[in-house]
């Protein structure tokens, strides 16, 4: 057996996860070396890649010793690794919602170690796809999205806009909310909340320096994270947890933004933790809505013409009585 099949052995053997959807090895670039598990169709196993590729990337830019990614959403997780030794390549798994994450990453360490080994002693890697000029053209052939009908017959969406009422008061209360998960959480490194885009609103344990960056490469995550659950799944997301060297970097979905923390993992469990977080998220999530204000109807105002004509008369009258 050559390395490459001992590699897709290792990553077969993971269907023994219970609640396991799929799993597949890729590199860095979201071409799929193996996979295993229920698959629509070859073009959904290059897309989820490529999707997966991208959560991968933006998390290495975030956190260059990331060792994993777990996204959480209401109809499935996802799990993307990195593997040890070699950055190049990473491991990406779906999950049903309820899967046991204990079994899981227990299961998952000792594949992955093996993977990392079979990864390093091998010779034959297929190198990054190329292709042909008629492959390129059908690839690209597919981003034509214009739709060739009557103009009469198109529609738009309509667009819901809001804004939001960010008084003293509620940016003293999420300060307050922060100050209090500080107190009650040890090992806190630092918190924020963010709007949607990454300005941050309150936070706690960052210098002026760094934390405009880091609101918006970790707003950037959480975004990336849940328009590829979108994309997959249909579905939101709820959470993002990311590992890195000795911290644990959560990041929730809280409305109208996110609320981002990270912890030493030696101050308290993980499981600890994804119970008491999402209380603070909820409490933040309803000071942001209690914030959340529906603009009121613009004042409709009379056409250029009208006006034109309203002023005509005005100083045509002005000069008769001259």
């Amino acid at each position: 057996m050559n390395r490459i099949d001992s590699i897709k052995s290792q990553i077969e053997a993971l269907r023994g996860i219970r609640g396991l959807e799929n799993a597949f090895l890729a590199q860095q670039d979201g071409h799929p070396v193996a996979s295993t598990g229920v698959w629509l169709s070859q073009d959904e196993i290059f897309g989820v890649s490529a999707a997966a590729s991208a959560i991968y990337s933006v998390a290495r830019r975030l956190h260059e010793t990331h060792s994993y990614t777990l996204v959480e959403g209401e109809r499935a997780k996802f799990l993307i690794i990195a593997l040890k030794g070699n950055p190049k390549y990473f491991l990406a798994l779906t999950t049903l919602p309820k899967v046991n994450l204990g079994s899981l990453f227990q299961f998952v360490n000792y594949c992955t170690e093996n993977i990392a080994r079979l990864l390093t002693e091998a010779d034959d890697i297929p190198p990054l796809r190329s292709y042909t000029s008629r492959q390129a053209e059908t690839i690209t052939s597919g981003f034509d999205t214009t739709v060739h009908t009557s103009v009469h017959t198109l529609t738009s969406a309509p667009v819901h806009s809001q804004s939001l009422v960010l008084t003293e008061a509620v940016v003293a209360k999420l300060k307050e909310l922060l100050d209090d998960f500080n107190e009650l959480l040890s090992g806190v490194s630092n918190s924020f909340i963010s709007l949607s885009g990454g300005y941050p609103i309150a936070l706690t344990g960052l210098s002026s320096t760094n934390h405009s960056t880091l609101c918006a490469y970790t707003f950037s995550l959480f975004d990336t994270c849940r328009k590829i659950a979108w994309l997959t799944k249909r579905m939101g997301i709820d959470q993002v947890t990311i590992d890195y060297g000795q911290n644990h970097h959560f990041i929730y979905n809280a409305g109208q933004g996110i609320f981002s923390t990270t912890l030493n993992k030696n101050h308290v469990r993980l499981g600890f933790l994804r119970l008491m977080i999402p209380t603070f998220t909820v409490r933040i999530r309803e000071t942001l809505h209690q914030a959340a204000q529906t603009p009121d109807t613009p004042e409709q105002r009379p056409p250029i013409e009208q006006f034109i004509k309203t002023l005509s008369a005005g100083l045509s009258s002005r000069r008769a009585t001259s």
